[in-house]
């Protein structure tokens, strides 16, 4: 297995639904989101990657996502992702 911390924007445009990543969350995000935690292990469920739009969606059902330009700036409730990938 290999962990691979996300920092560039084509890293982030790179993503696909259902690539692994995990992402540690700020406690402002923990304290205020259901069903979360610190860090977290998803399934991308979509990266909406276009002209308005830099954010990947981790969960639908508890509403976790996060705009990635935002993050790149260290301005996103998530701290840091990494990609997952089995060998």
């Amino acid at each position: 297995m290999e962990i691979e911390l996300i920092k560039t924007v084509e890293q982030f445009e790179q993503l696909n639904k259902g690539d692994s990543i995990l992402v540690k969350w700020n406690d402002y995000f923990v304290k205020h989101t259901p069903k979360s935690k610190n860090i977290m292990f998803y399934n991308v469920y979509m990266n909406k990657t276009n002209s308005s739009n830099t954010e990947i969606i981790c969960q639908v059902k508890n509403n976790h996502y996060f705009n990635y330009m935002r993050y790149l700036e260290k301005l996103s409730n998530a701290l840091e992702v990494y990609k997952v990938v089995e060998e």
